[in-house]
């Protein structure tokens, strides 16, 4: 009798996932209609559709929409739909900045599009989105936008050529990094930091492509350019540090 009720269980379980498995074949339905409706500035209707595309991929991973994490897909397979859920929610956070009841919802959105997009291939795009978005003063709420920004784009550990030439932990990759923080908060310091990052990552891996000429460049050019720079910021800290 426990056999039978176990494998009647078994049946219904597997009924479910069948259910579940061919509802998530619906998702890319949901979501360009959500598209859709964000061009024709439909955003109720956009929101909703929105909702039920990412209610659908945390129904399949069996969990609630807010525990969505880019830990559950994979990060070479999947990057398509990672970078297209950092857009649902991007197109969350902004339906939801536009009323004052929903202040939580546009920051949760925000905290999930920051964490669909820091470490991606992507991650640069969407910190421009960020930045276009405020620079048209678009946001009700600007520091919330502006804070997603800084952790994409500024509070990334990625430092590309510094990585490259000394490691990941060198001093003189910490050191560039906090110059790199140090210059965030200036327009300049941010062009600078777009600059950086929009042609760094092709730089190191077209020198990973070819590892002799990444040898003759980095001990010729880069390693000792960068040790210099981190020499001059470290001396004029220093200067800064015994004048105050």
């Amino acid at each position: 009798m426990a056999k039978k009720k176990i494998d009647s269980k078994s049946l219904v379980d597997e009924r479910k996932r069948e259910q579940v498995v061919e509802l998530y074949r619906t998702r890319l339905t949901h979501l360009k209609r959500a598209q859709l409706f964000v061009k024709e500035d439909r955003m109720a209707l956009a929101v909703d559709s929105y909702n039920k595309y990412l209610g659908i991929l945390a129904l399949y991973f069996d969990i609630t929409e807010d525990r969505l994490t880019p830990t559950l897909f994979d990060a070479e397979k999947d990057m398509t739909e990672l970078l297209l859920i950092s857009h649902a929610y991007w197109d969350l956070a902004k339906a939801y900045d536009r009323s004052p009841n929903l202040v939580r919802d546009c920051l949760r959105c925000l905290d999930q599009f920051v964490k669909f997009s820091i470490g991606f291939k992507y991650q640069h795009v969407n910190a421009q989105i960020i930045r276009k978005f405020n620079n048209k003063k678009q946001a009700h709420n600007p520091k919330a936008f502006d804070a997603a920004y800084q952790k994409i784009q500024v509070s990334s550990k990625k430092c590309y050529i510094a990585t490259m030439c000394f490691g990941e932990d060198h001093p003189n990759t910490q050191t560039l990094r906090h110059f790199k923080r140090s210059i965030a908060y200036s327009e300049s310091g941010r062009d600078f930091i777009d600059f950086y990052y929009q042609y760094s990552p092709m730089l190191v891996n077209f020198l990973n492509r070819n590892i002799l000429f990444k040898e003759i460049f980095n001990t010729l050019i880069t390693i000792p350019a960068l040790k210099v720079f981190v020499y001059l910021l470290r001396k004029y800290v220093y200067n800064q540090k015994t004048h105050t």
